[in-house]
């Protein structure tokens, strides 16, 4: 009888109902098929940046290097690229051989899928931090981002780092509340997101200081709390062997596979190329303020001014409140501050500051404005987005919180309307604090990238087409470049011929970089400009010539 009515009870026995997901998680989710979206739609409109063709061809050399079995060695001999990672080159390189797109276009649909990933791994940071709400709010800041997102298309190195920082910062913030045992799975995905990181840039070697720092600050909070030196000792003894070696014997393995030369000598060659990138040489000079100066001699405001000129002005003013709230906090709790929360939100921000410190301290060579340093976007975005958690809790009890709700929505509109007309150039946004792009003009970076190059070659040729009409492909056009090659010829048609010797060139193409447009004379013919400020300029040299070619006939003749 029992057993009659087991099988019964099994026959009319419901499955548990679904819990649905809450109302911030739903948004995430529709953010998240909105900005995939986005980049199905968009990713044939940006450019190749100056970086992209000699990672495309690093991509191809360690792929050829695993396919002849470690005996072709191009990828050591390619510049200075045998420096990187290939997590994403080689990715790309293996998707180029069944992908129906072309090379660039190809990459940029793979880059901008692995931008969205980093979109969610911000969600998932902004949630474990303080909840759905400032998940949904984390990703939409980064989305939001336009140094974030007008790259996450055509940056091959700064974007995929960014994504491996951010989900390996998430799962040291899941690591946090487990410690000094955690779960082995959470000490794994750690070390898989490392990994992952350091097989794109070294610069992933700062998640096991993280980590290291995590760990040491939990033991020092044990002893406190016990008031035995001993029981801190044991808990960071159990945090070495059981969260960093195991998290470092992890990302070691996904590190080298990406990283053919890093396994020639598995700790000495990251460590050499950690003191290469630490003092980078760089023989050029810099734009900032206005002026140009040596890239290994840079004012101390430099990152930090490019950072803070980057950032949206709502981002910007959380960011700059969240030292004076966690002041107020440790203030008003400090006899009764919980041990998960304020470690977390210290690993936070120490991950935002100590690299941007650090790079000031050892005046780091840099340049391309705080392009190397855009993993600390998604860090930022997730601290915002808890500072505004926070807000709008206060902000809901005040009775004039639908004139604020109506101020946040018309500001998001017109920042998306910024990005809107910046397209598909969003990376050459500054702040209003500035007086936005316009107001950067001449004084900070702007298409350094040569994004611009594909509008500007399109332009050119619709200019010759509009003036040979069907005779058109019966003429060939010698087109110089100023800065990158590829960034314009990847986009010639057949009778567009590239030159090398720019004073010979028909049309020469040029941004505004190191006012490199002035450098040739000519007619404008096309300017690509953006809000009112020009991004680059295709001159048309034909008349130009013809005086050059007329006067050395007089001066023939005489």
């Amino acid at each position: 009888m029992i057993g009659a009515r087991g099988i019964a009870g099994d026959s009319t026995r419901t499955s548990p109902p679904r819990v649905a997901l809450p109302l911030w998680d739903r948004l995430a989710l529709g953010l998240f098929v909105g900005a995939a979206a986005l980049v199905v739609v968009t990713f044939t409109d940006y450019g190749v940046t100056w970086d992209e063709d000699v990672h495309s061809w690093y991509g191809f050399f360690v792929l050829d290097y695993y396919l002849s079995f470690f005996h072709d060695l191009r990828a050591f001999r390619w510049g200075d690229l045998y420096n990187y990672g290939a997590a994403f080159d080689l990715t790309a390189a293996l998707l180029d051989k069944i992908s129906p797109f072309g090379l660039y276009e190809t990459r940029h649909l793979l880059n901008g899928i692995v931008g969205v990933v980093g979109i969610i791994g911000t969600w998932k940071l902004g949630r474990v931090l303080m909840g759905p709400r400032a998940g949904f709010l984390a990703a939409l800041f980064l989305l939001l981002t336009p140094n974030y997102y007008g790259q996450m298309f055509n940056n091959p190195k700064d974007v995929p780092f960014a994504v491996g920082m951010v989900w390996a910062i998430y799962y040291l913030m899941r690591i946090v509340p487990e410690l000094p045992q955690p779960r082995g799975r959470l000490v794994a995905k750690f070390g898989a997101a490392a990994g992952l990181a350091l097989g794109v840039r070294v610069g992933g070697l700062l998640l096991f200081g993280y980590l290291g720092l995590a760990l040491l600050l939990f033991a020092l909070w044990r002893a406190l709390e016990t008031r035995r030196l001993a029981a801190g000792f044991a808990a960071g003894w159990t945090g070495a062997w059981r969260v960093l070696l195991p998290a470092v014997a992890l990302a070691y393995p996904v590190m080298l596979l990406f990283w053919p030369w890093a396994q020639q000598a598995p700790f000495s060659h990251p460590l050499q190329t950690l003191r290469y990138f630490s003092h980078e040489i760089f023989p050029f000079r810099t734009l900032f303020a206005g002026r140009y100066f040596p890239a290994s001699d840079l004012p101390w405001v430099y990152l930090p001014t490019y950072i803070v000129l980057a950032l949206p002005e709502l981002i910007l003013l959380l960011l700059a409140a969240s030292p004076i709230v966690a002041l107020a906090v440790l203030w008003r709790r400090r006899r009764t501050l919980a041990r998960v929360p304020t470690l977390q939100f210290f690993m936070l921000g120490f991950a935002i500051v100590f690299p941007v410190a650090y790079a000031v301290a050892i005046k780091a060579v840099l340049f391309d404005g705080m392009r190397h340093f855009i993993f600390v976007l998604p860090l930022i975005a997730a601290l915002a987005a808890a500072l505004a958690d926070r807000a709008l809790d206060r902000l809901q009890r005040l009775p004039q919180r639908g004139y604020a709700y109506g101020v946040l929505a018309l500001y998001a509109l017109f920042h998306i309307a910024i990005m809107a007309r910046l397209h598909p150039d969003e990376y050459v946004y500054y702040n209003g604090f500035i007086g936005g792009v316009e107001g950067a003009a001449g004084l900070f970076k702007l298409d350094y990238w040569a994004n611009s190059y594909a509008e500007a070659v399109g332009a050119l040729e619709d200019h010759l087409r509009a003036e040979y009409g069907a005779d058109f492909m019966n003429h060939d056009f010698t087109v110089a470049v100023c800065g990158p090659p590829n960034s314009a010829a990847y986009y010639f048609p057949s009778n567009f011929i590239y030159t090398w010797t720019h004073e010979k060139a028909q049309f020469f193409i040029a941004f505004t970089k190191d006012n490199c447009q002035n450098s040739l004379p000519g007619k404008v013919i096309y300017r690509v400009e953006r809000m009112g400020t020009v991004l680059s300029e295709v001159i048309d040299r034909r008349g130009a010539l013809a005086q050059q070619a007329q006067a050395r006939l007089l001066a023939g003749r005489k």
